[in-house]
């Protein structure tokens, strides 16, 4: 086991800041979980995470980068070793000192009677005692009472309704699994779900509930997506674009470009095509859109426990599986790719799977969020790094770094984002232009429905809310 220690000076000397944890952040802003008063910080700058005895670091899309012994941060993140020097902002220095941890003597327990025991023969010491018993349990009826409130307001909501659905989304959503490993902290949002009497959407007070509001017009209340104009269609895909950004960007979110919102509308239209669809007779793309998410809401719980474990927004994993195999739990692509989260034979293994199990829908869950959990690690974790990490599952780590780096060099002043590479994507690779660039868009217009399922008339409840 090794400990990891940043040292850096200050006026007063010199200082240290343990990394214990997956993931530390450092920054301008109070959110960081280290914050340094550079003005050539941004407010979330850099995270280094760990996993065992492995650590690295990457560049949260800050202004200025992040630079390890002089060359600027990999898209993927930078393996930390003792004695590197980390620069961040104008003149923020954080020496690296990696060292074994030495075994300690183990303590043996001692035979003497316990300290201080506790005694209840007198009156007098009953008395002493009843009063703190009674206002911890006075403190447990609250603090249950504040549970149960919380998980009606993150649970509850009204009832939905229902339709189906016919799609051209393509059938290549299959992709060569395989990666590393780290993590966020995961967080179910959904906005509130559609009064079933009234029909209205509460837009405004969702996104002000939010720790980063995403001001958009007022949309139509009592309408569905459906009978909603051309125009008002744009609108409310733009305003779930950004709340889908805020729930798998650790809270906090940003606008999304004009031309990835007419990307994702287009397969929200796909997908709304299917509202009035055949059920097929075997599972498989292109069911009717209640029976898929349906599907979907039975494979919820423990995909929801799944991800939660290895620290990834659940979310992410009830979107990749619907756009990856549509939640069927043995559908095979044509490039051998199998089941819940199309796992091929020779990667499966990397991540616990054996590969005889890909149709196991459980273990393929556990699997997959191992997986996100080391893309997420790789690319960061704010709402600009996680669509990379969610694109780099289906076109594999090192082949989406590359396209990152190309784009960048086309356009050094645009944003390290799944967008930059949309809007650059005529010089990237033959693989992204066909397949990669609809991946996150895709997983976009899935999250959509499926989190604000009313709206589109399927009587569900959000699929994050499936927890048992």
């Amino acid at each position: 086991m090794i400990e990891v220690i940043l040292t850096f000076p200050t006026p007063e000397g010199s200082r240290e800041i343990a990394i214990e944890s997956e993931r530390t952040t450092f920054g301008r802003g109070g959110d960081s979980d280290h914050k340094f008063d550079d003005t050539g910080l941004s407010r979330l700058h850099a995270s280094i995470y760990r996993d065992g005895d492995r650590v690295w670091i990457v560049d949260e899309n800050s202004t200025n980068g992040t630079f390890v012994n002089g060359a600027g941060v990999s898209g993927g993140g930078t393996p930390l070793k003792n004695g590197d020097s980390i620069k961040i902002g104008n003149d923020t220095i954080l020496n690296v000192r990696i060292s074994q941890i030495k075994q300690k003597a183990t303590v043996k327990a001692a035979t003497s009677s316990p300290v201080n025991p506790v005694s209840v023969s007198s009156g007098s010491d009953t008395a002493n005692y009843i009063i703190p018993i009674a206002v911890i349990a006075f403190a447990f009826l609250i603090i249950s009472g504040a549970a149960v409130f919380v998980g009606i307001s993150v649970f509850g909501g009204s009832t939905p309704q229902i339709t189906r659905a016919a799609d051209d989304i393509d059938e290549d959503s299959g992709d060569e699994t395989g990666a590393e490993k780290p993590s966020p902290k995961p967080s179910i949002e959904t906005d509130s779900p559609v009064d079933s009497t009234n029909n209205s959407n509460d837009f405004e007070t969702a996104s002000s509930t939010t720790s980063t509001t995403v001001q958009s017009p007022p949309l139509p209340s009592g309408k569905t997506y459906m009978s909603m104009t051309p125009e008002e269609k744009t609108r409310y895909v733009e305003h779930k674009s950004q709340k889908v950004a805020q729930i798998i960007g650790n809270k906090s979110g940003g606008a999304i470009p004009p031309n990835a919102v007419a990307k994702i509308k287009s397969f929200v239209d796909a997908y709304v095509t299917r509202l009035n669809s055949k059920k097929l007779t075997k599972c498989d793309f292109g069911d009717n859109l209640e029976a898929t998410y349906e599907r979907a809401s039975k494979n919820a719980p423990f995909i929801i426990r799944d991800f939660y474990s290895q620290g990834v927004d659940p979310q992410i994993g009830l979107y990749l599986a619907m756009i990856e195999s549509e939640h069927c739990p043995c559908l095979q692509s044509p490039t051998k790719a199998l089941g819940l989260f199309q796992f091929l034979a020779s990667t499966a293994p990397d991540f616990g799977l054996d590969p005889a199990d890909r149709c196991n829908q459980e273990l393929s869950s556990k699997a997959a969020a191992k997986y996100m959990k080391q893309l997420s690690g790789r690319f960061g974790t704010g709402p600009l790094s996680m669509p990379l990490a969610i694109g780099s599952y289906n076109s594999g780590q090192g082949a989406l770094s590359k396209n990152l780096e190309t784009a960048l060099k086309e356009n050094g002043s645009q944003e390290r984002s799944f967008w930059t590479l949309v809007e650059n994507a005529e010089s990237l690779s033959k693989q992204f232009q066909v397949e990669n660039i609809k991946y996150v868009p895709k997983f976009y217009a899935a999250a959509i429905i499926g989190e604000n399922p009313q709206d589109f008339g399927l009587q569900l409840q959000p699929l994050s809310t499936y927890t048992n």
